[in-house]
Formats: C-alpha cells, sequence, structure tokens
C-alpha cells in the first residue's frame, strides 16, 4: 500500500514544467504524371492531373492531404525518427506490406533558414531542394527532385517562464 501516497505525490506535482519537443519534416515532388508526398508519418503517390504542389509548410501537420476524388497509393515509413537524417528512406504499402517504395538522397541544398524564440523555446524551419533516387517495387530507380521542409521546436529547457 506504499504506492498509493507516491501515486497521489507524483498527481499532485506541478506539470507546467515540462514541454515536449515537436520534430516534423516532409518533402514533395513530381515523379511523371504522378505526385509524391510524404512526412515523417505518410506517404503518398497519386495522379497529379491539375492539382499542383502546395505550400510546403502544410507538411509538417500528421496528415497529408490528396485531391478529392484521387486514388492514392499509400504506404507507411519504415525509420520515421531517422528517416530526414539517413540518406535512405523506406515505406511500405499500407494496405500490402509486400509493396516497397525506396528513396535514397542524393544530393541536397538548403534553400532557407529560420530560427526565434517563442516563450523560451527554440523555433527552427529549414526548406531544402533534395534530389532522391526512388525505386518502387522491381522498377528501376527514377531520380526526383523534391521540396522539402524540415521544422523543429525544442522543449523549454528551464527557460519557459
Amino acid at each position: 500500500m506504499r504506492t498509493l501516497p507516491i501515486a497521489l505525490l507524483l498527481i499532485a506535482l506541478p506539470l507546467s514544467g515540462a514541454e515536449a519537443a515537436i520534430w516534423a519534416w516532409g518533402c514533395q515532388g513530381q515523379l511523371g504524371d504522378e505526385q509524391l508526398i510524404f512526412n515523417r508519418y505518410n506517404m503518398v503517390l497519386f495522379k497529379s492531373g491539375k492539382w499542383k504542389l502546395g505550400d510546403v509548410k502544410r507538411l509538417i501537420s500528421d496528415d497529408i492531404k490528396t485531391p478529392p476524388d484521387t486514388t492514392a497509393d499509400k504506404y507507411d515509413p519504415q525509420n520515421t525518427n531517422e528517416a530526414f537524417e539517413y540518406s535512405t528512406i523506406e515505406f511500405l504499402g499500407k494496405d500490402d506490406p509486400k509493396r516497397k517504395v525506396t528513396l535514397t538522397e542524393k544530393s541536397s541544398k538548403r534553400l532557407s533558414h529560420r530560427h526565434k524564440n517563442i516563450g523560451g523555446r527554440d523555433e527552427d524551419i529549414d526548406t531544402y531542394r533534395k534530389v532522391y533516387a526512388f525505386k518502387r517495387g522491381d522498377e528501376p530507380f527514377r531520380d526526383i527532385t523534391m521540396q522539402c521542409i524540415e521544422y523543429q521546436l525544442s522543449t523549454c529547457g528551464g527557460r519557459c517562464k
């Protein structure tokens, strides 16, 4: 029964000192007549039609929006916490894990960097132009140039007031 007083003590402690960090990233590009969009949590491939690539900042949200009435081929990333730091990212089909897409980074150029302090937290937004070698299943590699974004919001580190 000693755990009950400890549990009550933990509940009573103020929770305001802890702030979670945020790391989000994503890329979008045109691959022939398809658009490829991925972020930390999803990847979609769909026939682009007349739909143009949107603002790269929308890629830092969890969901990827596709045009209405569009059939999208959906994939799950396999290395969500490190993918933007490694040169190879793998995705497996949501409906069929045997379907595989591999993206291997060939080049990367940072186009912009913005840093600011928000209530004791550091916010960094970087945009890139990246070239990946794209491979789907048994198809040969093809190059795709992508617009990418990386967003980081630090923890307070004791600076929030």
